[in-house]
């Protein structure tokens, strides 16, 4: 079962842009070049490092569209997930406004990943309890 088919199964088979973007962005950082820590480094690479840190230290609280755009810039992240979910670019960066933050803060606090992207050895977190955050935000 996809990280898509669990968020689906989660929500009660809903489904829905934002259960479609919960999958795409899970899918796409699992996927991405690097995993979760290549996307902390392209963060700290376009000027986003003190969002990580503050991300990183529990501050969930949303980001910005404009903040997603620019610390994913190059990546092609954002492009991948609307290709992957049929939504628009601007609703992906929506979506990744909310759920980065707090995708930061499990692999950080979990010891998986540092803030500055380097991985630690320490496999990565169950997910399930995150897909329900972010699920509780989204939906």
């Amino acid at each position: 079962m996809g990280i898509l088919d669990s968020i689906t199964s989660m929500v009660g088979g809903m489904g829905g842009d934002k259960t479609q973007a919960a999958g795409g962005v899970m899918d796409a950082v699992q996927q991405h070049p690097g995993g979760i820590g290549g996307i902390l480094q392209s963060f700290q690479q376009n000027g986003q490092g003190g969002a990580v840190q503050q991300w990183a230290s529990g501050n969930t609280q949303d980001a910005s569209p404009d903040q997603v755009e620019q610390g994913l810039g190059g990546t092609g992240l954002i492009d991948s997930v609307a290709q992957r979910t049929g939504m628009s670019p601007t609703m992906v960066k929506g979506a990744m406004a909310v759920m980065l933050p707090m995708i930061i803060h499990h692999f950080v606090s979990s010891g998986h990943v540092t803030p500055e992207g380097q991985t630690t050895g320490v496999p990565a977190p169950e997910t399930g309890g995150l897909l329900q955050s972010m699920l509780g935000r989204l939906v």
